[in-house]
């Protein structure tokens, strides 16, 4: 079981779980489904996390999976072809306008590892806004959806929460990235990085509670919400140095999937 699980994760595939969760998530609180969007959302990353992986390889930068990844290289390039074929594919159905989104994204991402992610603290910002836009935007394009200011409250609130859990991981990649890049625990300490991570997802709350009160968001999305940023806090607060990988690999990871779990959840109940 644990061979299993660390191969999810080291190939990225929980990773790929974590962003269509919280696609799914968009699509229960948006009221609005498109499975195309979904099985994208899933390819797309993984795609591009391994894609990273091997930039990473062979630019011979010191990190936590380096020695998987050298050995499982025929892996990685297996599920970036099988991925990215199925990604064209799905991207020649979707409308201009959200393949013009999708194109400035892929840019970003692919970018990312070579030239962006050398300036300053600008890591954070570039994964939550990716993911925010991945998980609220491309919906909300290929159905229809009006970027009402509903829509805008919940994708901010969306790329908080993932700029939230990611502070955690650049705490663990500590030893790696004091050579590499400048990153807000570097910047800040671990300390002050936490307070930022947990104001974010104070605002979150405020966000939410603001559109339960307009209602705009009905209860048991709202409880579903709180319930995931108190889990959430619990995790950053004991976020440190020297916890294992597993601990954010899975268990900070999984609260993006616990997202959609919840929702889910509470919708059983009320």
């Amino acid at each position: 079981m644990i061979r299993i699980l660390s191969f999810l994760i080291y190939s990225n595939v929980f990773v790929s779980l974590c962003v269509l969760s919280l696609g799914l998530s968009s699509s229960l609180i948006l009221q609005a489904t498109n499975s195309d969007v979904n099985i994208f959302l899933f390819f797309s990353t993984l795609f591009i996390y391994n894609f990273q992986r091997i930039v990473r390889i062979q630019n011979g930068l010191e990190h936590i999976r380096k020695e998987w990844s050298i050995k499982h290289q025929k892996i990685i390039y297996f599920l970036m072809g099988i991925s990215f074929i199925i990604c064209l594919i799905m991207f020649l159905d979707f409308k201009f306008i959200t393949q013009l989104v999708i194109a400035i994204l892929a840019l970003t991402s692919i970018f990312y590892p070579t030239v962006l992610r050398q300036i300053p603290i600008l890591k954070i910002f570039i994964i939550s806004l990716v993911w925010a836009l991945s998980t609220t935007l491309i919906l909300a394009l290929e159905n229809n959806i009006l970027l009402s200011t509903d829509f805008i409250l919940h994708s901010f609130s969306r790329f908080l929460f993932v700029f939230a859990i990611t502070i955690p991981f650049d705490i663990r990649d500590l030893k790696y990235d004091i050579n590499n890049l400048i990153t807000l625990p570097l910047f800040f300490g671990t300390w002050i990085s936490k307070i930022i991570s947990l104001f974010c997802l104070f605002i979150c709350g405020l966000i939410i509670f603001f559109q339960y009160l307009n209602e705009s968001l009905i209860s048991s999305h709202f409880y579903a919400l709180i319930l995931l940023y108190f889990l959430s806090s619990i995790f950053i607060c004991k976020s440190n140095e020297e916890k294992e990988d597993f601990f954010y690999s899975f268990w900070v990871e999984s609260l993006s999937i616990m997202s959609y779990v919840f929702l889910i959840f509470m919708l059983l109940i009320f």
